[in-house]
């Protein structure tokens, strides 16, 4: 079985830093010196997994594809897609190949990536049903004490997502039920799963990243709420929200330019596609959201 990826992308927990602290992949590095930069772009080569939902598919109707294609139109510009599972190895069979130029979702710096400025930011979240008792004290919420809690599971390396330790630091860890955050080949919205399970009463609250959150609970209107979590009081150093950009391949400045400036022109129409996705928008300053997400050992989160 295919295992998340370490290297890339949007449950902020599933990647560990990079082996290479320092200096750029070697088989990155080849690829960028054998690509002279380009003036204008002709084509728009985005790295993405086929069966992502809310972020991506190969239907084309994730909020990332939304946004590619918007970009792409900005730039006059055709976007074509390099699929892959975003697992282990996506960078490798992805941008290691030569296939494909950009990543959408990245928050962190990653060896052969430079990121442009952050398009959003979000957070991850309570779901619970719309009448269950609320949850403004967070983690600390007496509702929490006796409900049985999803999340979704570790990583491959065994470490622990951010809600998974405030938990823990807790004594929670016997309220936690598990859910996969990734399916079979061919499975449609394995992530839906955690969300249903909230609505149906498998469980009686999902601590779940934001994107995952707000789009699968349109599915069951008027029956869930989200509340977002900022911060753990009790874990001032453990980020709950994290600043989102695209990751371009080192060396390609010129594009990276280009979508920066396309970013920066469609802003208000990115900020549309994702509040119809139901995505949870933290609004920040410009450093807040740089410093948000340096450093982090995992987006792919």
């Amino acid at each position: 079985m295919d295992t998340p990826s370490d290297e890339i992308r949007a449950l902020p927990w599933q990647r560990r830093p990079p082996r290479r602290a320092a200096g750029v992949a070697p088989w990155l590095m080849t690829l960028a010196m054998a690509m002279p930069a380009q003036a204008a772009v002709e084509t728009l080569r985005v790295c993405a997994d086929a069966d992502n939902l809310p972020f991506s598919n190969a239907r084309r109707e994730g909020f990332e594809n939304r946004i590619a294609e918007l970009i792409a139109a900005e730039l006059q510009a055709e976007v074509t897609y390099t699929w892959s599972p975003m697992r282990r190895g996506f960078l490798r069979r992805t941008l290691g190949t030569g296939s494909c130029d950009l990543v959408l979702g990245a928050v962190t710096p990653l060896p052969g990536l430079e990121l442009t400025q952050p398009y959003y930011t979000t957070s991850y979240t309570f779901v619970a049903p719309a009448q269950a008792e609320t949850l403004q004290d967070g983690f600390d919420s007496p509702a929490l004490r006796h409900a049985r809690i999803g999340l979704h599971a570790m990583n491959v390396e065994g470490s622990n997502p951010p809600p998974a330790r405030a938990l823990l630091a807790r004594g929670l860890q016997d309220s936690i039920v598990g859910f996969l955050p990734w399916g079979r080949a061919g499975e449609e919205a394995p992530q839906a799963r955690i969300i249903d399970a909230v609505a149906t009463g498998e469980v009686d609250v999902a601590v779940v990243w934001g994107p995952i959150a707000g789009y699968f609970a349109r599915r069951h209107p008027g029956r869930l709420r989200i509340t977002t979590l900022a911060a753990d009081p009790a874990l001032p150093d453990l980020p709950f929200a994290h600043a989102v950009s695209i990751g371009v391949r080192t060396a390609q400045a010129p594009l990276r330019e280009a979508i920066q400036s396309a970013l920066n022109r469609r802003r208000q129409e990115i900020r549309s596609i994702l509040e119809a996705f139901g995505v949870p928008l933290i609004e920040t300053t410009a450093g807040a959201a740089s410093s948000a997400s340096t450093g982090l050992s995992q987006l792919n989160p």
